[in-house]
C-alpha cells in the first residue's frame, strides 16, 4: 500500500527531489521507497552536507533515456544519485560508502554505492545479500574496486 505525500518526505528531502525526473506536487510513495528515504535521511544527517539530488525515482522511459539498467532500483524509488557541490575524492567515497553500508546493515537491508566522476549513487537492493559498490569514473564500470 502506497502513502500519498506532499512537501517533504523527510526533514531534508522533498517530493521535488524524489520525483525530480517527473515533478509533481503530490506523490504516492511505496513503503519500500519510504524506508529508503528514511535511511537516506540518516545518511544525510551523518555526513552533515547538503545533497544535491540529480536522480531518484525514475519512470521506465526516463530510466531508458539515461541508460539505466532494466532492473534499476531507481524504478522503485530505492536509489538516489546526487553530489555535494564539492569534488568527491575516492577517499571521501569510501568513507561515505562505509557509512551507507553500516546504516543499511543496522536497518536490515543490503546497500549499494556507486562512484561517478560527478557524484555518487546510494541504493538498497534485493538481488544480492552482500553490499555492492562500483566505480564508473573511467567510463567503464569496475565492480567492488574498493575495500568497503
Amino acid at each position: 500500500m502506497s502513502v500519498k505525500v506532499t512537501g517533504n518526505i523527510t526533514s531534508h528531502f522533498t517530493i521535488d527531489e524524489y520525483a525530480i525526473a517527473n515533478p509533481k506536487s503530490t506523490v504516492d510513495i511505496s513503503p519500500e521507497a519510504l524506508k529508503f528515504a528514511r535511511l537516506l535521511e540518516k545518511f544525510r544527517v551523518k555526513v552533515k552536507r547538503r545533497m544535491i539530488v540529480t536522480s531518484w525515482l525514475r519512470t521506465p522511459a526516463t530510466n531508458k533515456k539515461v541508460g539505466g539498467i532494466a532492473t534499476s532500483n531507481h524504478l522503485k524509488g530505492t536509489a538516489c544519485d546526487f553530489h555535494f557541490n564539492v569534488k568527491l575524492t575516492e577517499k571521501m567515497f569510501v568513507k561515505y560508502a562505509k557509512m551507507w553500508k553500516e546504516i543499511c546493515e543496522d536497518n536490515g537491508v543490503v546497500g549499494e554505492a556507486g562512484l561517478y566522476s560527478w557524484g555518487m549513487h546510494l541504493g538498497v537492493q534485493t538481488y544480492s545479500k552482500k553490499f555492492f559498490h562500483w566505480d564508473t569514473r573511467s567510463g567503464k564500470q569496475k565492480n567492488n574496486p574498493f575495500n568497503i
